[in-house]
């Protein structure tokens, strides 16, 4: 009779394992990258080898869920870094959805003038009215550092439009330069796709904006993007301009120019096609800064899926630097998803 009742109590137990609702996703990869510049007296070269690993675990009850995002990263040291930089909750209350924790929050529908960043200690509250999604959300902190953020998202004729306020909880108003208005509408006219958004901030010359437009030609696509930034806001347009792909601006593995922060002006061209079973890209730019105007960039990224299920990404550039050197970047990329 006792071996019975241990038998049904692992029997229970295996059964509430195997169908337990949690699940694990991820992405991995291995970047190498490498950069020469050369300028009137000599050239220097650098080159680089990372991995990087992206683990999601999330747990599931009913209408909530749990979900803790860890981040494994070495860029070419003896150890490597692990953390763990989102986890939060979900559920619903109602109508009303709930969102509690650390978790991705953006800005605009592309990372085009502020890069996604994480909350702290955040609580969020969204719920749909008359056809649109309506927030809000408190980050937790002391009088400079907590934030209020209010988004509203829907369809307006034909057109995806979102609307976000970010506000700070200074009662000194000692640092009310941090609130911001940003407006992003993204849609299609006459087989044109295109993205607008607009960043306005109380800082005086601080705003932001960028159009992107592409459309389908034959044999490949054809994309233009335009970034503008007043001087005073560079230091916080830190996004990502991908409507072009290119490797050289923003966030991507060989990168040289790094985030819009160091960038004032930026308007560029790319064409994207598919040759021999591999996705080609070719961008041609001309950029910005506070102190140098008018540099060029080109630049070729191609892709091609791996039988193995990994993905090969490949690039050459060269870019202006400044007013007297000019840098050729490499570099390739192999990752997967799981």
């Amino acid at each position: 009779m006792k071996k019975q009742l241990l038998i049904a109590a692992v029997a229970a137990t295996m059964t509430s394992v195997a169908f337990a609702d949690i699940s694990i996703s991820g992405s991995a990869n291995i970047k190498m990258g490498g950069s020469d510049t050369y300028n009137m007296s000599d050239s220097s070269a650098l080159e680089s080898l990372s991995q990087n690993m992206d683990l999601e675990f999330t747990g599931k009850s009913g209408a909530t869920s749990v979900h803790a995002h860890i981040d494994v990263d070495n860029t070419g040291t003896a150890t490597s870094n692990i953390n763990v930089d989102k986890l939060w909750m979900q559920t619903a209350i109602g109508s009303v959805n709930v969102k509690a924790g650390d978790y991705s929050s953006c800005t605009g529908m592309v990372e085009g003038i502020v890069a996604c960043g994480t909350t702290g200690d955040a609580l969020g509250l969204s719920t749909t009215i008359g056809g649109a999604t309506v927030g809000a959300t408190l980050t937790s902190g002391d009088n400079t550092s907590a934030k209020k953020v209010f988004t509203a998202k829907g369809d307006i004729a034909g057109m995806n439009v979102a609307v976000r306020y970010d506000g700070d909880d200074d009662t000194t108003d000692t640092d009310a330069d941090n609130s911001t208005l940003d407006i992003a509408v993204k849609g299609s006219v006459a087989g044109v796709d295109l993205y607008v958004e607009h960043m306005a901030r109380d800082l005086a010359n601080a705003d932001a904006t960028m159009i992107a437009a592409s459309t389908e030609v034959a044999g490949g696509t054809v994309s233009v993007a335009s970034f503008e930034a007043d001087t005073a806001g560079m230091a916080m347009n830190n996004g990502d301009i991908r409507p072009l792909g290119t490797s050289l601006v923003g966030d991507f593995h060989t990168a040289i120019l790094g985030s819009l922060a160091t960038v004032k002006d930026f308007k560029g061209i790319g064409f994207n096609t598919s040759v021999a079973g591999n996705t080609v890209n070719v961008v041609a730019f001309d950029y910005d800064t506070s102190s140098v105007n008018d540099m060029k960039g080109t630049d070729v990224v191609v892709t091609r899926a791996l039988a193995s299920g990994a993905t090969l990404t490949a690039n050459y550039g060269t870019v202006e630097t400044s007013a007297s050197a000019d840098t050729a970047v490499y570099g390739a990329q192999l990752s997967v998803k799981f």
